[in-house]
């Protein structure tokens, strides 16, 4: 007899089967919901975010994809070259290499930097720093020497590299260099004439386009553009670099000689103002002359002295308050307000000295009583018109204008001390300046230093002549000259004379102020000492000046210490200028005469020929 099931045994097994199979349908079709809509999201995101690039802001995007291929690789101006007068070169750019780095790329920073800084001659922790640091480009030494590079690629450091850049280099090393100027390590001016034609010498930088794969070769066909840099000008310059290269050397044996402490020399042609040498020199800490990187000739002041003396009497002639061969009784001494002017040397009776006497042996006594004839104001005018007091048009940086006082400032010894060159500041150039004048028949020149710019394809632009003042007549300049060749014959200045050449000049020998205000006791003052002057005095063509600043004792008048140091540069010069001698101009002007007699005589025979011709067929055939 079969066994019938318990109820709800057979039914419970059942069940108990079912729940399990339909609670995993339940989650199976939950997850394919949820991994549907995860699809369905993603799917939409992904629609969203092509909308976005492809319509809303493609643009953006377009420039980012450019930034990671396309690359601008800027292109360096050269800066423009200085040069001198004949087209020699004093400053240019040359390419120079400089040891760079990626200090992402380099392993051992420590070691790597000891073995640099035994090459580059540099601190080794200092080389550690720039190699540890968490960037793409160091500067490790700029503008080194090509040998250096070429010992620092032989040492195959990774992360380091040679890289070439534009240096500034000036085959005079130091000379000219208080005219030039420096520039920075970057090639931009600093000082002097590099600072002030700056934006003419560098010119404009360019760049160039490229599109690049990622390992940086440029693609074939890619995106490509060029705006080529835009060169620097030349400058050409008004200096002679032999001139200004012999105007160093001369001075600092000058200075030395005269136990100095520093000098100026400056040249000139008189009849343009054209600056041909500016020589600075200072002495260095071990006593010795060394060319100054400062340009004392137009940034230092000092009172003159007596080589002011030829621009009073030029107020003095030009007044008609007397002429060279006017006499006059000069005492020892003169009072004037509360202060005694004398002469040195001291003189022990008075004597009567004529106007071109005074100027001859530089009395500062006659110069005082002509000086209070001619009186303050025109004293005043004469100084301002010959460009004292005020800047000159050179445009130089840190230009003094000096210091001639208004008249309501003059006390009652600004018209004596003023006249003899003390108690007014000038600047050399100022002084050089007034000079030219007298050598230009009374017109003062513009003084310049830049001849123009030429650029690369050669066409050169001069610069713009400034502007012309006439001072005195010309017959009133001429009859100063006059006076001056005196001094240089058998006057003060005597050292100062070139063989072959007539030199008209004025020695100078002035206190130097001090400080603390005044110029110190009698037996320890300081001097300036300085020559003026221009030659050939016929027909000037070269004015220079000369100032040694603090000369010893045995050499402190400006015709022991400036005037030697004039003679040597002006008879160097005049060879340099091929300036004629005065034989030489006299063989010219009798060669000019024979010239024009042969010319005459040669004319005559032609006429005579011609007459006799004319005459002959005038005569009837067969007569």
């Amino acid at each position: 007899m079969s066994r019938r099931p318990e109820p709800g045994r057979g039914a419970g097994r059942g069940t108990g089967r079912s729940v399990p199979l339909r609670s995993t349908h339940i989650r199976l079709r939950r997850r394919l919901l949820a991994a549907g809509a995860l699809l369905v999201l993603s799917a939409c995101l992904i629609a969203w975010r092509l909308m976005v690039v492809q319509v809303l802001e493609p643009d953006r995007f377009l420039a980012q994809g450019a930034s990671q291929s396309i690359r601008t690789v800027p292109l360096q101006a050269s800066r423009g070259a200085i040069v001198d007068r004949n087209g020699v070169d004093l400053a240019l750019s040359l390419p120079l290499p400089s040891i760079v780095a990626n200090p992402r790329l380099v392993e051992d920073p420590d070691l790597t930097a000891r073995r640099l800084a035994t090459v580059l001659e540099t601190d080794v922790a200092v080389m550690s720093d720039r190699l540890g640091r968490d960037s793409a480009f160091a500067y490790l030494q700029r503008q080194v020497p090509p040998e250096v590079a070429e010992r620092v690629t032989a040492l195959g450091l990774d992360g380091v590299f040679v890289r070439e850049e534009q240096a500034r280099v000036r085959p005079g090393e130091a000379s000219g260099l208080a005219v030039l100027g420096r520039t920075d390590v970057d090639g931009k001016g600093i000082s002097g004439l590099e600072l002030v034609y700056d934006g003419l010498l560098s010119g404009v930088d360019g760049e160039k386009v490229v599109e690049s794969a990622l390992d940086g070769s440029t693609i074939p066909g890619g995106e490509y553009s060029v705006e080529p840099a835009t060169d620097g000008r030349t400058l050409m310059l008004t200096l002679d670099r032999s001139l200004q290269f012999e105007a160093e050397r001369l001075l600092r044996l000058g200075v030395e000689a005269a136990g100095g402490q520093g000098g100026i020399l400056m040249a000139m042609d008189p009849r343009t103002g054209e600056v041909l040498a500016s020589a600075t020199v200072v002495l260095d800490a071990d006593g010795r002359a060394v060319t100054s990187g400062e340009h004392r000739g137009v940034t230092w002041t000092y009172e003159p002295g007596s080589i002011v003396k030829p621009l009073t009497f030029s107020a003095v002639l030009d007044a008609a308050v007397a002429a060279p061969a006017t006499v006059r009784e000069v005492p020892v001494r003169v009072e004037v307000h509360d202060t005694t002017f004398s002469d040195p040397p001291p003189r022990y009776s008075a004597e009567d000295l004529s106007v071109a006497d005074v100027v001859r042996r530089s009395s500062n006594v006659g110069t005082i009583l002509w000086a209070a004839d001619l009186g303050a104001e025109a004293l005043h005018a004469t100084l301002m018109e010959f460009g004292l007091g005020r800047v000159s048009s050179l445009d130089f940086p840190g230009e003094s204008a000096g210091s001639l006082r208004s008249l309501h400032q003059w006390s009652g010894t600004s018209l004596p001390t003023i006249a003899i060159g003390q108690g007014i500041a000038t600047t050399p150039v100022q002084m050089l300046t007034a000079y030219a004048t007298i050598a230009n028949d009374g017109i003062r020149p513009a003084p310049t230093l830049v001849l123009g710019t030429r650029e690369h394809g050669g066409v050169f632009t001069p610069s713009r002549p400034g502007r012309t003042t006439t001072v005195v007549p010309a017959a009133v300049a001429a009859e100063v000259t006059a006076m001056m060749e005196g001094v240089v014959l058998d006057g003060t200045g005597t050292r100062a004379a070139v063989p072959g050449y007539r030199v008209a000049g004025k020695t100078g020998t002035a206190w130097k102020a001090r400080s603390e205000g005044g110029y110190g006791d009698e037996n320890d003052r300081d001097y300036v000492a300085s020559f003026a002057g221009f030659l050939p005095a016929e027909d000037p063509r070269l004015a220079v000046i000369v100032v040694v600043d603090e000369p010893d004792l045995r050499h402190y008048s400006g015709g022991r210490a400036a005037a030697p140091i004039f003679a040597d540069f002006a008879d160097f010069a005049v060879r340099r200028l091929r300036i004629p001698s005065e034989s030489e101009r006299a063989g010219l002007e009798v060669d000019r005469r024979v010239q024009a007699v042969t010319a005459d005589h040669q004319r005559l025979i032609a006429e005579a020929a011609a007459a006799a011709e004319e005459a002959a067929s005038a005569v009837p055939a067969g007569g």
